[in-house]
């Protein structure tokens, strides 16, 4: 049930209805607007029932709304299907929103009280927020999903497509944790262990993406029998694969290159 509500409409869409397809089902409606109700909730009327004379987190708020927005594009939008059903690279920029952009937009969401209310007290939450084991969960998530019998399995199942944006999520959630830190009275760890944190998840990944980038045989055949589009989209499922790789090297080395820079100048100013 959950995993229908995160991602999949309950019905299925036809041939006829062509790639461009907005999903406005109830399921993923009810998720945006259900966590932006129950979000309003907490800090809005009952923020009183949590902590004493703290004014409305608009900027939190602010950075809530990006990523119910970001999420919305990533299960909604034409993005979900044509790369559900066509093309390899919009895939990968659907996977690309649900690690690198909504996760970080929902992290800095939350603010700090909401944080030490929540979180503080959970052990088990801080010792896999810890960056040893956020890089052995992230990575393992991401390399799993990518081995190509796995991946192709999720295009062909629902509920495992469902399982393996979820796992992307929540694996995003705990490798993003350490750098956002929302529960500012643990233990801070320091700028050189993160920045070591940030070069490992990051050696990890760049094989797989230069193998997808640059693998003379298709990975995911799946792609390879798929309907071609016309005009921009209509490329070869090589070309597909190529771009797909190209495209998820990028952005991600582009997304590290960031918190990198961010840690380091938290480390030098601290």
């Amino acid at each position: 049930m959950l995993l229908g509500l995160f991602l999949h409409p309950s019905s299925e869409h036809s041939a006829l209805d062509g790639p461009y397809i907005w999903n406005h089902s109830v399921p993923v409606i009810s998720l945006i607007l259900g966590m932006l109700f129950a979000y309003l909730l907490v800090v809005g009327p009952r923020r009183k029932d949590w902590v004493e004379n703290e004014s409305f987190p608009s900027k939190n708020f602010a950075y809530w709304i990006l990523g119910l927005v970001s999420l919305y594009l990533a299960i909604a939008s034409p993005i979900d299907h044509i790369g559900e059903k066509y093309l390899f690279w919009v895939h990968m920029v659907q996977h690309i929103i649900l690690i690198f952009i909504s996760p970080i937009f929902f992290l800095l969401a939350i603010p700090s009280w909401m944080a030490e209310r929540l979180f503080a007290k959970n052990a088990k939450l801080e010792k896999i927020t810890h960056p040893f084991f956020a890089a052995l969960i992230f990575n393992t998530i991401f390399i799993f999903w990518h081995i190509p019998y796995f991946y192709e399995l999720a295009l062909v199942n629902k509920m495992v497509h469902d399982l393996e944006h979820l796992t992307f999520v929540v694996g995003a959630l705990i490798m993003w944790w350490p750098i956002v830190r929302p529960v500012k009275s643990w233990q801070k760890q320091p700028g050189s262990t993160l920045l070591l944190y940030l070069f490992v998840i990051v050696t990890f990944q760049i094989p797989l993406f230069v193998l997808l980038t640059f693998s003379p045989d298709l990975w995911y055949p799946f792609y390879g029998e798929a309907s071609r589009l016309e005009g921009w989209l209509d490329i070869s499922a090589m070309e597909d694969q190529a771009l797909g790789g190209l495209i998820m090297k990028t952005i991600a080395g582009f997304a590290y290159f960031i918190a990198f820079v961010y840690v380091w100048l938290k480390w030098a100013k601290d």
